[in-house]
């Protein structure tokens, strides 16, 4: 075992299949604790031992299905706007197969391919450009 708790086989696996993915994959804990992060996680400055519930705000973390996913042995998927990155995110918890406290989390921007259902409602006013008349 290494210092994150896990094999030195199961990290080299998770890097072999995660690392050139092109978002930040985590391979998390149950308790939160990251243990391992792909390339493009790294190089958003997210540590191994830090928890990925301390990342960003709290808000950020409402729709967090890491406790469902890992109940029911299944993988969770949310797709949402998160008003503090101003992106539409498709994001996963995947429970590990025979490993009942880790599971891979990772959010994919789609942004440029949301509906525009997906994006918070903009108010109407002065100078804006969403079609209705504020001339009366």
């Amino acid at each position: 075992m290494e210092e994150t708790g896990i094999t030195s086989e199961l990290s080299s696996s998770f890097h072999l299949f995660w690392d050139n993915f092109p978002f930040p994959v985590m391979l998390v804990r149950k308790d939160r604790t990251i243990v391992d992060l792909n390339k493009a996680g790294e190089a958003m400055g997210c540590a191994p031992g830090s928890r990925c519930v301390d990342l960003g705000k709290k808000e950020d973390h409402k729709g967090c299905q890491a406790n469902q996913a890992l109940l029911e042995q299944t993988s969770k998927r949310v797709v949402a706007y998160q008003d503090s990155y101003g992106m539409v995110l498709d994001s996963y918890w995947v429970p590990l197969a025979g490993a009942e406290d880790l599971y891979l989390h990772f959010s994919i921007d789609i942004t440029e391919y949301a509906a525009g259902r997906m994006f918070p409602k903009k108010e109407c006013g002065e100078g804006s450009s969403c079609g209705c008349s504020t001339n009366k």
